[in-house]
């Protein structure tokens, strides 16, 4: 290692402090005066480095580092430099390395093992992060952020009782200092946590009751001993927790729904949540063997994960499997309607006796709490016939008369309940009956008769007006467009100024399928309140749905920073991944791939950006002991890419890849460039080519005046240029080696979602890639419930037997014997088949009972006859004939599934073919007001 003299090494301590406090221009100016009397000296070389690049100077940066290693190679101090250059560009493995090299020449430095323990746990390198915090903490016991780091190091590790013991350890090491409340709080609720992922409830349960007076999270406490008695059989004790949970907030249905699952003479049809099994534990058994999970009950659909592991996230995660159900679609009416969870669905259907049990627990709930509408709509879940229809009347009245806008958003749950649409209609129909009369009122209650001089109090106008609107909604919802409309413009008549019931309008325009009109009606929304940010949103949906993408923006521009830009940076910069998959989805229909694409990878670039976010995390919530937080953080940032908005993004830009694979594989343009031909401007003449060279220079120059206006009006902030506005750089791409860096990050975090599957599936049936075809196909079978007549699963199914190259000369012999053993379970047979021709024998069979169930079941959803269509295709089966005789489909029908049936008609068939003219016909039947291309 080279020494400075005394003097020189005070400026470079200079140099060490004027990095750290962001003075970049002085660091450099004192690194250059030490080499310019010590040129050689590595530390100052790479301390240069270092600064110069954040002063935008990145070659010359790693220049002058390994210019600096290369000079002093046993030092620890350009090793650590070079790890920070690393780091800085996210080069996480590269700087790991630096930084254990550096720990090789300095071994208890403490900096470089806190940086390095900060890498290993972004990159989930737990086993090694356990270790480096375990250095820390015998080098600097005195310190208790090392305890505490080392404590959840174990933990992540999954050895629980280490974690648990270590944190013991830390309160007895510092049991005379003054810690502050709320650390000591945190460390106890963070101790039962690990105790309750171990298993350990009683001993989590007996830690919170030790240290309750010590805790200052009241509520965190309560409901942690709530659940952890509920899983220890204890219900008595759990309910008088809920039931001092509901007194705090009445509004809240987790405490309401598991305050009812801890009554025994409710656990018929409402039974508790099981204790959950133990983190590490999953899917084996003491000797070691795989195990099946226990399994849950369908109410815990009604439950958060913060009360069961296996309960539901919120909205946009992916939910556990046992929530993912083969068949979601419900008929509700004439429409068809998809049902994402069965959430505050009983068990069982509840007796006459259990129902009047329900009824008297909630009116004793509600006797304490009279102004809770939780309790009073929560009961309608558990009750039906007479029951349900008079406390509905009840409910429904008090908020008719209060004019509540979202009431019936807060009543469709209750449509996918058997029966009580039927209900509703019949009291809605009552209302409207009697409001019209000379003296407005909502008719006598469910079960009384009226006397014949009784004289009704008179109900304000709002009550007409709003039943109008709620019955508008009611009759969209089932479907009966006509009837939807007739109330919305009776709505409208009785009160031309009311926002809600032109935007109720514009949504049934919507799921009728007249997006035009719809827009229209959105944008007269908008237009009656400027200042709201909700119905302007509602606008910019309504027209990209029309693909008018320049008005979308335009309209969404209007509540950001820079509403004259004429691009939507700022919405970018705001993470708006809404409107960009929204945009995507427009540019996508109107076949501008490249467009498209640049979305969905703005998409991409939001969810990489934060999961870099957390890095500084890591070592700010271990200074604050949020520990709670911090691993709720980790273990959301590993599960980042299962989020919706990403699996959608990459869904869309996978169809896609595979659209432009086809294309080139049909020998048609992709790009520009392809599309204009590149040899035109081969072919011109010497002076066209200088004729063209000076218009695209006048053009640059143009642009480049125009910019710099923009840049004086907007406060003299220059940006970047946008140098691929129509995305061709991503179109140049190869788009199979794109599509499969997007399935491999869906296979690893989506894995419980179908479309990741049949998405793998179609990208490496091209690529004729079977051992990875097969996997999906296997994946797809267990997520559709192992039936093989799954719409899902016949269409990937029929093509791996027939149409891919299984008998393909230099198949390996091992891959056909994989493919023959794992695939016979899917096609029914007990044996590995024998050959080619016995697999695609047992598949025929498959196709048979499809070809049936399309034929014999008119009712059956234009989803899974389309799927079934492409599987008969597969098969070289043709259906030509049933589509255009035999086939009238009937029962409930989804716009959106009628289009797409409708798109793959006109693919197959062509848009003047007779199958296509006919089954256009029937859609308008079904959806009057939809406009067809």
């Amino acid at each position: 290692m080279q020494q400075l003299p005394a003097k020189d090494q005070a400026v470079f301590r200079s140099i060490v402090k004027f990095y750290e406090t962001k003075q970049y221009k002085k660091g450099v100016k004192a690194a250059d005066s030490i080499l310019k009397k010590h040129p050689d000296h590595g530390e100052t070389l790479c301390m240069k480095g270092l600064t110069l690049s954040y002063l935008d100077k990145k070659e010359e940066a790693y220049e002058l580092v390994r210019k600096g290693l290369k000079f002093d190679l046993k030092s620890h101090v350009c090793w650590h430099v070079f790890g920070l250059l690393y780091r800085q560009d996210r080069d996480y493995f590269e700087a790991v390395k630096c930084y254990r090299q550096a720990l090789r020449i300095d071994p208890d430095n403490i900096q470089i093992l806190r940086d390095l323990s900060l890498l290993q746990i972004h990159r989930r390198d737990t086993t090694g992060f356990a270790e480096t915090r375990r250095k820390l903490l015998q080098n600097k016991p005195s310190n208790r952020l090392n305890w505490v780091g080392y404590a959840i190091a174990e933990h992540l590790c999954k050895s629980f009782e280490f974690a648990w013991t270590c944190l013991d350890n830390y309160e007895k090491t510092f049991k005379d200092e003054d810690v502050p409340s709320y650390e000591t709080s945190e460390l106890f609720m963070y101790k039962a946590t690990i105790m309750e992922e171990a298993g350990k409830f009683e001993e989590a349960l007996e830690c919170l009751k030790q240290h309750e007076k010590q805790i200052v999270d009241k509520l965190g406490l309560n409901e942690a001993k709530g659940r952890l008695c509920m899983f220890l059989g204890r219900y008595s004790e759990a309910a008088d927790i809920y039931k001092r949970l509901l007194k705090q907030n009445p509004e809240h249905h987790t405490y309401i729904l598991a305050y009812m699952a801890n009554q025994t003479q409710f656990q018929r049809f409402w039974p508790a949540l099981p204790a959950p099994v133990p983190q590490g534990q999953e899917g084996e058994q003491e000797d070691g063997k795989a195990s099946e999970q226990p399994a849950v009950p369908s109410t815990i659909s009604s439950f958060p994960q913060t009360v069961h592991p296996q309960g539901m996230p919120i909205w946009g995660w992916l939910p556990p499997q046992h929530a993912v159900k083969p068949s979601q679609r419900v008929a509700i009416g004439r429409r068809l309607h998809k049902r994402s969870f069965e959430v505050n669905q009983p068990l069982c259907p509840l007796t006459d006796e259990e129902e009047e049990q329900v009824c008297k627990f909630f009116d004793e709930l509600q006797t304490e709490h009279p102004r809770s509408d939780a309790l009073k709509r929560l009961v309608l879940f558990f009750i039906s016939g007479d029951r349900f229809k008079g406390r509905l009347d009840t409910y429904l009245r008090s908020r008719l008369r209060k004019g509540v806008p979202s009431l019936f958003r807060t009543m469709r749950p209750l449509y996918f309940q058997a029966g009580k649409p039927q209900l509703i209609e019949e009291l809605l129909a009552q209302y409207n009956k009697h409001l019209e009369e000379e003296v407005s009122w909502f008719g006598p209650a469910v079960g009384e008769t009226v006397a014949e001089n009784f004289e009704p109090e008179e109900e304000p106008p709002s009550s007409l007006l709003f039943t109008r609107m709620v019955t508008a909604d009611h009759y969209d919802f089932l479907g009966e467009t006509h009837k939807a409309l007739e109330y919305a413009d009776k709505a409208i008549e009785h009160t031309p100024t009311l926002v809600e019931i032109y935007a109720c309008k514009a949504r049934i325009y919507r799921h009728a399928g007249n997006l035009e009109e719809s827009a229209k009606l959105f944008e007269e929304v908008r237009s009656m309140d400027l200042a709201d940010r909700y119905l302007n949103t509602q606008c910019v949906r309504a027209l990209l749905r029309l693909d008018d993408t320049q008005g979308g923006m335009e309209k969404a521009l209007l509540f950001s920073k820079e509403p004259d830009s004429p691009e939507a940076a700022n919405l970018h910069d705001m993470q708006c991944m809404w409107y960009e998959s929204a945009v995507g989805r427009s540019y996508c229909r109107q076949r501008k791939h490249g467009k498209a694409l640049k979305k969905f990878n703005e998409t991409f670039k939001h969810f990489n950006d934060i999961a870099e976010d957390q890095f500084d995390f890591h070592n700010y919530c271990l200074r604050k002991t949020t520990l709670k937080a911090y691993v709720a953080m980790l273990r959301m940032q590993e599960r980042l890419y299962s989020h919706k908005f990403y699996r959608r993004a990459a869904k869309d830009a996978i169809k896609i890849y595979v659209e432009l694979f086809d294309m080139k594989s049909r020998g048609e343009a992709v790009t520009a460039a392809e599309k204009d031909g590149d040899s035109k401007e081969a072919d011109m003449s010497a002076a066209d080519k200088k004729a063209l060279k000076h218009k695209k220079k006048r053009e640059a120059k143009a642009k480049e005046e125009k910019d710099t206006k923009t840049t004086s009006a907007t406060g003299g902030t220059k940006k970047k240029a946008d140098e691929d506005p129509e995305g061709e750089k991503l179109l140049e791409k190869d788009p199979m080696e794109e599509a499969n860096k997007l399935v491999k990050t869906l296979v690893l975090y989506c894995t419980n979602d179908p479309a990741t599957h049949v998405s793998t599936y179609d990208v490496f049936s091209r690529q004729g890639k079977l051992l990875h075809c097969l996997q999906a196909l296997i994946r797809l079978w267990e997520l559709t419930g192992r039936n093989n007549l799954s719409h899902k699963l016949v269409s990937p199914l029929a093509h791996f037997c027939f149409v891919a190259d299984l008998e393909r000369e230099g198949l390996h012999s091992a891959v056909r014997e994989v493919i023959f053993s794992e695939l016979a379970p899917i096609l029914g047979s007990d044996k590995p088949f024998a050959s080619v021709a016995d697999l695609r024998s047992a598949a025929s069979k498959i196709v048979d009972q499809v070809e049936q169930r399309i034929k014999g079941s008119p009712d059956m959803p234009l989803i899974e006859v389309m799927y079934s269509l492409k599987c008969l295709k597969h098969a070289g089966r043709d259906c030509k004939n049933f589509l255009e005789g035999e086939w009238q489909p009937q029962g409930a029908f989804s716009l959106k599934e009628t289009r797409k049936m409708l798109a793959y008609l006109q693919g197959e068939h062509g848009a003047d073919s007779p199958v296509f003219e006919r089954f256009k016909k029937r859609c308008s039947d079904i959806f009057p007001l939809m406009v067809t291309a």
